[in-house]
């Protein structure tokens, strides 16, 4: 066997000890063992290996009726920290390595503000995730736009026009005193539904996210799907109508101009008692229903639209959907999305895709928290929980 082969074994079956204790903690070195399909001694090694990192721990003994007690094992106390970007807002949360939200801040500024602006309400909330712990071993930040992984700049964000151009790994790596990692806020909210979510018995899905923005996450077998130039799930940006509406990127047609939250806070505020700037500020109590059935259908209609396009090229098992738009209206979607997708579907393409709801809080927050997670169990090219 080759070193390089060697190594690489190693790391998977590293990754697989460490899901075993994230999914079953506390266990013990021979429960280990059965579950990750590994022999004592080679068990006996890594729990040595990562005690000496300082990664796990003994949780006492477990009785048993003949034989010596089994010695538990468990994590120590360590945190990953996700930070979420938003159009007017950001909001962040720390989790330990199992997953549990331990602490959680958000702060507000203006819609497209500066970046100045951006940066003072990040900093709070950074700081409130790690005034009072020190162990944080890894943060992930995300936000929607056009990003160069490689170099951790902002490319474009049509949502969040302060950021253009920003090498946002170097802003964010004073912010917290560990290794900082970054990703694009429709591929983050996948990995949040992957780890935390619906999407985690799921092999593979759809995460797709209407908000101010609109856009999609992919997994397929249990991997994130980012393309050659990782910038897939720009379904937003998929021109519906040729020479429709005009979408804040500058095109015309695009889904997002017809089925994200601008367009419907235009059809509302002439209904509400004053104008409101975000969906979530909406009471929908002012409105009567009638006047909502119009705006209900066509945004149901063409998400069904779009969410055809996605089903006919990946054909996925399951579409999770999510954001404010889903919060506010989703179940009076639901019967127009399933009729719009039937109609612009392939009858056995339609069939064999399942559309579900989110139910998670801190839904993106919890994506740029399930970056770091992933580095640690997880082995690119290889090994996926």
């Amino acid at each position: 066997m080759s070193l390089k082969n060697h190594s690489l074994i190693k790391q998977i079956n590293r990754a697989k000890i460490l899901n075993v204790i994230r999914k079953k903690s506390p266990i013990a070195r021979s429960q280990i063992a059965g579950e990750a399909g590994l022999d004592k001694k080679s068990i006996t090694n890594f729990v040595n290996e990562l005690m000496r990192e300082g990664l796990i721990e003994e949780a006492g003994k477990l009785e048993r009726a003949a034989g010596r007690p089994f010695t538990m094992l468990q994590f120590k106390p360590h945190y990953v920290a996700g930070v979420y970007l938003a159009p007017y807002y950001v909001s962040g949360v720390l989790t330990d390595l199992y997953g549990n939200v331990v602490e959680s801040s958000q702060e507000r500024y203006s819609m497209f503000a500066p970046l100045e602006e951006i940066l003072t309400a990040a900093k709070k909330v950074c700081g409130e995730l790690s005034k009072s712990r020190r162990d944080i071993i890894g943060a992930g930040i995300c936000l929607p736009g056009i990003l160069d992984m490689d170099t951790g700049i902002v490319l474009e964000s049509v949502n969040i026009p302060g950021t253009k151009g920003c090498e946002f790994i170097k802003l964010f790596s004073g912010m917290f005193d560990c290794p900082v990692y970054f990703e694009e806020v429709s591929r983050a909210g996948a990995l949040a539904e992957k780890w935390f979510g619906a999407g985690q018995d799921m092999k593979d899905f759809v995460c797709l996210g209407a908000s101010i923005g609109l856009g999609a996450g992919i997994v397929i077998n249990r991997q994130l799907f980012v393309g050659a130039g990782h910038y897939a799930g720009e379904v937003g940006h998929m021109v519906i109508e040729p020479g429709g509406r005009q979408c804040q990127c500058g095109n015309l047609g695009c889904l997002e101009a017809y089925a994200a939250e601008k367009r419907i806070l235009e059809y509302l505020n002439p209904l509400l008692p004053e104008p409101v700037d975000i969906l979530e500020e909406v009471d929908l109590s002012l409105v009567q229903q009638k006047k909502l059935d119009p705006l209900i259908e066509d945004i149901g209609s063409k998400l069904g639209q779009g969410m055809a396009a996605i089903v006919s090229i990946i054909s996925p098992k399951y579409i999770i959907l999510h954001g404010t738009v889903i919060e506010k209206f989703g179940d009076a979607l639901m019967p127009y999305i399933t009729k719009s997708m039937r109609t612009n579907c392939q009858p056995g393409c339609f069939a064999g895709t399942e559309v579900v709801f989110s139910n998670l809080k801190y839904g993106d927050a919890l994506g740029g928290a399930a970056v770091p997670l992933s580095k640690l169990f997880e082995v690119p090219g290889h090994y996926y929980v």
